[in-house]
């Protein structure tokens, strides 16, 4: 397989190999680790997959100003199988499913970046990838907890599962993380 190519049939994204120019007002973003970390240990995730979930979120904000939002999809592979995620939006209906998820939801731009949109991909995603999944990065600027509302019982129901859901506020440069508004 060439995972040099852009969309390719396992809708694999191997960004070392691309630069462009990015569309998005993404400047680099600074990172609450600590917080995103004890996050991750609260709900019982192990150090390894800490450390894996972390290097995950770094890469995917990272990338955010080097490639376009039409290549920001399917899946994103760095040089090491270890890095593979998942990314949505997505235009792709399939793809392989990894263990980490990043979600990322705009108040601007087109309507499938939007929040409820975004939602409604990553519930898909989860039952697509029911064995597969572990973390799902939810990343917006806009944070209103009404509109989880609509995934509510989805996101219980795979929460039950073990699936680890981490929502994080994209605000004047910084990333922090932010407690799910689910009654758990």
């Amino acid at each position: 397989m060439d995972i040099t190519r852009l969309n390719s049939e396992n809708h694999i994204v191997d960004i070392s190999m691309h630069r462009m120019q990015s569309r998005h007002s993404y400047r680099q973003l600074a990172i609450d680790d600590n917080g995103f970390r004890e996050l991750l240990e609260a709900q019982g995730l192990n150090s390894s997959s800490i450390e894996r979930a972390m290097s995950v979120l770094r890469h995917f904000v990272g990338m955010l100003s080097d490639i376009s939002n039409e290549n920001k999809s399917g899946q994103i592979r760095n040089n090491t199988a270890a890095q593979s995620y998942n990314v949505i939006p997505s235009d792709e209906s399939s793809g392989m499913c990894t263990d980490l998820v990043v979600a990322l939801a705009s108040s601007k731009g087109h309507p499938k970046n939007r929040f409820l949109n975004v939602m409604r991909e990553v519930r898909a995603h989860l039952i697509q990838c029911m064995h597969h999944t572990e973390v799902v990065f939810i990343l917006t600027d806009v944070w209103d907890p009404v509109k989880f509302r609509e995934s509510e019982a989805d996101l219980r129901a795979h929460i039950r599962r073990g699936v680890k859901l981490i929502p994080g506020l994209v605000n004047e440069g910084r990333l922090i993380p932010l407690g799910l508004p689910l009654d758990l």
